[in-house]
Formats: C-alpha cells, sequence, structure tokens
C-alpha cells in the first residue's frame, strides 16, 4: 500500500491507501508544506503534552507509521544537520531548512534491518541515498524512513515531527500538517534531476579498495560529490573532478572534470561497495550498480 501512493498526489490517493486521516485542522497553517509522510496517517494535537514524567514538554507531532514508510521533504531546502546514532532520545534524526530559515525536524528515523528490530542501524536504512548535512533537496523527495530509533523503541515506529521559526522556537505544527499536501516526487521527475554516471573500476589492495568512475549532474556543469558505502554506510565522500575528456565529448558543453578516484576505502572481502552520486540542486541522488569485493 506504501509503494501504491508514491509518486501519487493527494487528490488521487485515498486514505485507505495509508494509514488513517488527518484530523481537520482548527486553524490556519504556519507554513504552505508538503506532509512529511509519503502516504496518508493519523495524528493527534500533543504539543505542549508533558514527556519524561513531566520533566519535559513534547515539542512536536507524531505521525504512526510502519517501518520504512518513506519521508519527504516538506519544501526545496537544505539539510543543515543530521544525526546517526541510536543513542539519545531522538536516535537518528535530519532537519531540513527552507529558504526563510524555518527548520523541520525527523526524529527516531529507522534504524533496524527490514522486518526487524535489530537496531544494527544501517544508513540507508535510515536516510534516503545521497541525504547528508549540506545536501540541497525538493519538496516531495524521498530523505529517509519511518521508525523507532532513540526512546521510541517501545512506543510503537513513527516520525517525531518539529517546526521551528527562523529564530529557533519551537512551534505547533498541527494546523500547518493538517493543511499539508500529500505528494511524493515522480518517477519522472527524479529522473530528470539525478546525476548520471558510471562505477567503472575497483581495484582490490589488501584490506582496501580503490573506486574509480565518472559523475555528471543533470543541470549543473560543477564538479559533483560521490560517496562510497560499505555495507551500506558511507565511509568516504570526494570530489569528482578529475580530467575526464571523454565525458565530455560525449556531453558537449558539459565540461571534462567529472571524474572520481575514491581511494583507500576500507572494505573486507565479501562487502556491498556502492557509490552514490549526490546531485547539486537537489530532486533526486543516483547510487550505481554496487559490487561485491
Amino acid at each position: 500500500m506504501i509503494l501504491a501512493c508514491l509518486g501519487i498526489l493527494a487528490a488521487a490517493c485515498a486514505p485507505a491507501a495509508g494509514y488513517g486521516r488527518r484530523p481537520a485542522p482548527n486553524g490556519p497553517a504556519l507554513r504552505d508544506i508538503v506532509f512529511p509522510v509519503g502516504v496518508e496517517v493519523s495524528f493527534s494535537d500533543t504539543f505542549g503534552a508533558p514527556r519524561g514524567g513531566g520533566t519535559r514538554s513534547h515539542e512536536g507531532q507524531d505521525l504512526m507509521a510502519p517501518k520504512m514508510t518513506p519521508l519527504v521533504a516538506t519544501t526545496d531546502g537544505v539539510v543543515s544537520w543530521l544525526r546517526w546514532s541510536n543513542a539519545g532520545n531522538a536516535g537518528n534524526m535530519l532537519v531540513l531548512r527552507d529558504s526563510a530559515g524555518w527548520e523541520y525536524w525527523y526524529i527516531h528515523m529507522n534504524n533496524d534491518t527490514p522486518g526487524t528490530d535489530d537496531a544494527k542501524n544501517r544508513y540507508d536504512k535510515a536516510f534516503a541515498d545521497g541525504i547528508r548535512d549540506g545536501q540541497r533537496v525538493k519538496a516531495g523527495e524521498v530523505i529517509g524512513y519511518v521508525g523507532d530509533s532513540g526512546n521510541a523503541e517501545n512506543t510503537g515506529s513513527h516520525v517525531h515531527f518539529e517546526m521551528h521559526d527562523p529564530d529557533g522556537n519551537p512551534v505547533n505544527s498541527f494546523n500547518t500538517l493538517a493543511h499539508a499536501e500529500l505528494r511524493v516526487r515522480t518517477a519522472a521527475q527524479i529522473a530528470a534531476d539525478r546525476p548520471s554516471g558510471n562505477l567503472e573500476t575497483v581495484t582490490r589492495s589488501g584490506s582496501s579498495v580503490t573506486l574509480g568512475g565518472w559523475g555528471l549532474d543533470a543541470h549543473s556543469n560543477s564538479s559533483i560529490d560521490v560517496t562510497a558505502l560499505v555495507n551500506g554506510n558511507p565511509v568516504k565522500t570526494t570530489t569528482a573532478n578529475i580530467d575526464r575528456p571523454d565525458v565530455e565529448a560525449a556531453n558537449p558543453g558539459r565540461g571534462s572534470r567529472h571524474g572520481f578516484s575514491l581511494g583507500t576505502v576500507t572494505a573486507p572481502s565479501g562487502a556491498e561497495v556502492c557509490v552514490v552520486l549526490h546531485s547539486v540542486g537537489g530532486g533526486g541522488n543516483t547510487r550505481l550498480p554496487c559490487r561485491t569485493v
């Protein structure tokens, strides 16, 4: 049911395709945003409710959904902070900031192997490919997955969603969420924005491998960043700025500095090694075909 709604606008996506119906708003939205979960889910207003035995108050809204339900960007913006850790109350989380300085916090993102509760915390099961500090994204782009990391382990999988104004103050997101558009970027939209490239060589030397190839942004001639993943976890990032006249010849007018070499990537025998190309302007990143080394 989750996948049936991906890429479909809210008007074409009945609540039955998700996990409940959103409550009606009781006031205007503070911001015009996309709903942070990729399908319809129910929730109630718990902003300000006591937590931690009354030692603190709830500063967000809990959007309940099964693990691995896609989470999407509420707006065009940049990932201003990302945390990959099982520790603390929040667990895996990220903060998205828009051009006006408003922030949207996603907390308790997934830390389990799908179908388990093992807390192994593989990065690519918490965050979508290419999502990292400083990454630009577009509204409706999948950025991660619902989970139960942090202190949500015994409360049921959900995303704790917060909004903070440009001064850093948490504000009640209830009406904003109740008004929000349900939207996930379509496969065609992603294809139009994601980088292209190729992982051409994987060379082992002892316990490490060197990865070589090229990557080209869909719209910008700037050199893009590329990240090596080993068994789903990021281990090294570099910029694809090696001179590649052959890439320029195949893509006239795009420049030649698009080659990459990711060296000294520690990878045990039998590991899955992948390269992710980061888009410059957001909208979709690209995982090149992985290799077992």
